[in-house]
């Protein structure tokens, strides 16, 4: 699915409070390099946590598809690619870390969504930072509800969540994610030299549950792997990631 964000999403749903985006910058701060580390946000939308890491001394990065979004945060002093996610390639150079925030992974089939993955893992020197859906939370939140004033209706096939927003003004947007475990992530961070080193919810390095709606990962760049390719595999250490309890996982 190749997902179209109308104007009634962007109003509504494209600029939380203040409070949301300094919970979650406060996260990234403990977890991606010190600044002045330069960081890739992909997709950056109007630019809300690219801005408040750049008042922390960040260099950042935005790429956004939507043009008048990707203008509407160049107007706010922020340096953004008017850029698909499927085209990362076309981006020159490689970043100290790669964030991609707000459930912005997972929206087209598994081939284009691993080539994704494997676009921002080659533009990051150390740290991909991923914020996703969790499965175990829509699997047992489904149905129709209201979501600030739009009527909701959301339900998961297989490995995939299919979400109807309906607003007041009559207009509709439907989206659809891939949902991710975070082994099948792991799964696809090791060819790309990527490793698992924290799996948690909430922005608050806890473990995700059933109640908790989003997933943070952290990988970073696996520099062992390399040395593993010149030393026995005696030397090898075993990665150390912070995973969720068993019950909490989907099967």
């Amino acid at each position: 699915m190749n997902p179209k964000f109308s104007p009634a999403w962007f109003a509504t749903f494209g600029r939380p409070d203040p409070a949301t985006t300094a919970r979650e910058v406060d996260f990234l701060a403990r977890v991606l390099p010190r600044p002045p580390a330069s960081v890739l946000d992909v997709p950056c939308g109007f630019g809300r946590h690219a801005h408040a890491l750049s008042l922390r001394g960040y260099q950042v990065t935005g790429v956004e598809r939507d043009p008048a979004v990707a203008a509407e945060a160049r107007a706010a002093g922020l340096a953004v690619h008017e850029l698909d996610l499927r085209c990362l390639d076309e981006l020159t150079g490689t970043f100290d870390a790669v964030i991609c925030m707000w459930a912005s992974f997972g929206w087209f089939d598994d081939e284009t969504n691993g080539e994704v993955f494997a676009a921002m893992a080659a533009k990051t020197a150390d740290m991909l930072v991923l914020d996703i859906y969790n499965q175990a939370f829509f699997r047992t939140h489904q149905g129709r509800g209201e979501n600030r004033g739009v009527r909701e209706d959301r339900h998961v096939e297989h490995n995939r969540l299919r979400t109807t927003l309906d607003y007041p003004d009559g207009s509709r947007d439907s989206f659809e994610w891939r949902l991710y475990e975070p082994d099948e992530l792991e799964a696809l961070g090791r060819p790309v030299g990527l490793r698992l080193d924290l799996v948690c919810a909430d922005f608050s390095e806890k473990p995700p549950t059933s109640e908790t709606p989003r997933t943070q990962l952290v990988f970073r760049r696996d520099t062992q792997a390399r040395c593993e390719n010149q030393q026995p595999a005696s030397s090898s250490r075993k990665t150390q990631a912070f995973w969720p309890d068993s019950s909490t996982r989907s099967k």
